[in-house]
């Protein structure tokens, strides 16, 4: 699938105490014949000078973004790391020199090359490329929380943030059965509509919603309630578990058949502290064997040659 001469940029972005999930993405790109000398971005949210330093010295260019409204009018208390969220929407702004941007969350790491240009391809036809979270690893579509007297209530992600940021009851209970798009990981052309229409859903949500969840739920708004387009890609392209490892490979793949491997690797929530604190989480091997993996870049790199290591000493 090739893209012939069209520029694209990958970027991610995060604070100081990121900086070892950042450095773990950016030599996971970098080693790969593809990434080598592919276009890099990293948006600064309270990086130390050292950091920003290692990054240049990569070829990473790093911006400093802007608060999308006074920052007063959000409720950040403290967390200076939400400027990195609240500008996803704002990257065909800080990045104007290239066709195509590729978003991947600063807690992902990149396995395989194959997902970049199913990213590319889609954002070129002036869709947004993204991952569905209705997929064969979902275990329930809808929670539903009870109430008092028998009563349930829905409990979707975007429901339940449309409900917080008071959006008005229609478009709350438009969300209701509508699927997460994952916003750790995407791709829009440069002169796309989605920017401007995400930028002011982002707006209205930040209004009385929560920052840190403003991205998805204004982006959500931008595709379900707008109709603009997107298609979505495959699990691989920002997958975050359940996690099956092919042991001979060193590879983390698909947990289902035809067991793939994984290109983005996604470390969401604990998974993200666990990485940094070198803990390991229960996985699989390709023959359903249980096995204790850890899911970092370099961690993953390194348990694997461990293992044939200790192959090779008993060999011999």
């Amino acid at each position: 699938m090739s893209m012939g001469d069209t520029s694209f940029i990958i970027v991610s972005g995060g604070d100081a105490n990121y900086f070892p999930l950042l450095a773990d993405l950016v030599a996971s790109i970098r080693r790969l014949p593809e990434g080598k000398e592919a276009a890099l971005g990293m948006l600064d949210g309270g990086l130390t000078q050292e950091q920003v330093k290692w990054l240049e010295e990569k070829d990473v260019k790093v911006v400093r973004p802007e608060w999308p409204v006074p920052k007063k009018e959000i409720r950040t208390r403290g967390r200076e790391y939400l400027l990195i969220n609240l500008n996803k929407p704002a990257l065909d702004q800080l990045f104007p020199d290239y066709e195509i941007i590729i978003w991947l969350d600063g807690d992902t790491w990149v396995q395989t090359w194959e997902a970049i240009p199913l990213f590319t391809h889609v954002a070129n036809k002036g869709k947004l490329a993204i991952v569905s979270r209705a997929t064969r690893l979902q275990t329930s579509h809808i929670r539903m929380r009870k109430r008092l007297f028998g009563w349930v209530e829905p409990r979707g992600v975007l429901f339940k943030n449309a409900k917080r940021a008071k959006l008005p009851s229609r478009l709350v209970w438009s969300l209701v059965n509508r699927p997460v798009l994952n916003a750790g990981a995407y791709a829009l052309r440069q002169d796309a509509p989605h920017w401007e229409q995400w930028r002011s859903w982002q707006k209205i949500c930040l209004r009385h919603g929560r920052p840190f969840s403003s991205d998805q739920l204004s982006l959500a708004l931008t595709i379900y309630e707008d109709g603009l387009p997107y298609e979505a890609l495959p699990e691989i392209c920002n997958y975050m578990g359940p996690w099956r490892i092919d042991r001979d490979k060193g590879l983390l793949v698909d947990y289902f058949p035809p067991y793939n491997p994984i290109s983005v690797v996604h470390l969401i929530g604990k998974d993200s502290g666990r990485v940094m604190g070198g803990q390991s989480r229960q996985g699989i091997d390709q023959d359903d064997k249980p096995v204790d993996l850890f899911l970092g870049y370099r961690a993953l790199r390194g348990q694997h040659q461990a293992l044939h290591h200790s192959d090779r000493k008993n060999i011999t």
